[in-house]
């Protein structure tokens, strides 16, 4: 009986040392199956800092941009300001020149009916002077005509008055005589 039971005893010895074997082994390999996750999750998180390292390289670079770009984006405000005050200025400018155009126009028209009223006055007056000096011309020449035919009386006259004054003197002479 004792034997029997310490051949039960032994048997059930091996049989824990086998189980316990079995155990030692399955929690070897769980072990190493740890080990290897462990690994695999080192060498994913070495990836994933590296992809991580890379992405805050970009994330630099792209800030960088960024800034670039809103520097950008200032200066093109600006110019874009500056290009909205110089077109303001062009359109008051041109709206001053316009006034001024329209300002030369009407001058222009106003001078023109001026021109257009002196012409006509010169004209006018050109003509009257034209009528004054044929006027003066025809006076001219009535004035030598009376000229002359004053000349021709007062010379009638003369002889007309020497005449008389023959005749008076030959007839006051032939009254002497006769008294």
């Amino acid at each position: 009986m004792y034997q029997r039971r310490l051949k039960q005893l032994a048997d059930q010895y091996v049989l824990s040392e086998q189980h316990h074997e079995q155990e030692l082994k399955q929690k070897t390999l769980e072990l190493q199956i740890a080990e290897l996750k462990i690994k695999q999750h080192e060498e994913k998180m070495t990836q994933e800092q590296s992809q991580m390292k890379m992405y805050a390289e970009q994330v630099s670079q792209l800030l960088a941009t960024e800034k670039n770009l809103r520097l950008q984006l200032t200066a093109d405000g600006e110019k874009f300001q500056q290009f909205q005050d110089a077109l303001v200025k062009s359109n008051e400018v041109f709206e001053t020149f316009k006034q001024e155009i329209e300002k030369m126009a009407k001058s222009i028209k106003d001078l023109k009916k001026e021109n257009m009223f002196l012409k006509s006055k010169c004209e006018k007056s050109d003509f009257t002077l034209i009528e004054l000096v044929e006027e003066r011309e025809r006076t001219k020449k009535q004035m030598e005509k009376l000229k002359n035919q004053k000349e021709k009386l007062e010379s009638l006259c003369r002889t007309l008055q020497a005449e008389r004054r023959q005749n008076s003197s030959v007839s006051n002479s032939s009254d002497s005589l006769q008294s």
